[in-house]
């Protein structure tokens, strides 16, 4: 069973949490924290790969059965390592670039796209997101040239979301989710989120992976919107 009541379903997340600003969402005036239940009893979310085909004219997205990683010496630390490490100022990186690196440059954003459940725990909906572009500042740590922590805003889109009130099964949830069209992209929307140096990991369980910006880091992400 769904651990929140019908009426809300969206479970706080005790370390990573997205506290979305999708205008699509807030239609529904609702406040979305999305997460996923680790084998710990812990939450966090899925990253998938799919895959972009053309069927009779129109694109579609299926899953690969890939996953990628952000957090931890992967993608986010990868390009970081990319661009000479640099420490003190603002990075940006695209969903373009983190697929060629995540498939060492035989895909990119045109065949493969990078999404996001929010919740794959729950028996009551399906939400699924898909990253664009990844806006980062990353501070020196103590030992210079080192990274200390990345304070990061992801712009963000809709890409399918359905509440139902009735448990569905994994049979029924890949269904759904096996071939999206891209003609039912919603709105795009950003959201703020951190990896803590020297590990480039998401915050510690039982935290909040909330952001407070400060002068420069406040000026670097004024830019985008």
């Amino acid at each position: 069973m769904d651990p929140v009541p019908a009426k809300t379903r969206y479970a706080l997340p005790p370390d990573l949490f997205l506290a979305l600003k999708s205008p699509k969402l807030q239609r529904k005036k609702k406040i979305h924290k999305y997460v996923h239940k680790k084998p710990n009893g812990k939450y966090q979310m899925a990253f998938l790969l799919y895959e972009r085909l053309t069927d009779s004219g129109a694109s579609i997205l299926r899953p690969t059965g890939e996953n990628f990683r952000l957090a931890g010496y992967n993608l986010v630390f990868q390009a970081w390592e990319k661009r000479c490490k640099p420490t003190n100022q603002g990075w940006h990186v695209s969903a373009d670039e983190l697929v060629r690196i995540h498939t060492s440059g035989a895909e990119n954003n045109q065949t493969r796209r990078l999404i996001i459940d929010f919740h794959p725990s729950s028996v009551r909906r399906i939400g699924l997101i898909e990253l664009l572009d990844i806006y980062a500042y990353t501070y020196e740590a103590d030992t210079p040239g080192d990274a200390g922590w990345t304070p990061m805003m992801f712009r963000l889109r809709d890409i399918f979301y359905e509440e139902y009130d009735h448990d569905i099964t994994p049979d029924e949830k890949a269904l759904t989710t096996n071939s999206l069209s891209e003609s039912q992209i919603g709105d795009e929307f950003v959201e703020f989120l951190y990896l803590g140096g020297p590990s480039w990991a998401w915050g510690k369980n039982g935290k909040t992976n909330a952001v407070f910006l400060k002068k420069p880091v406040r000026e670097y992400f004024r830019t985008f919107f």
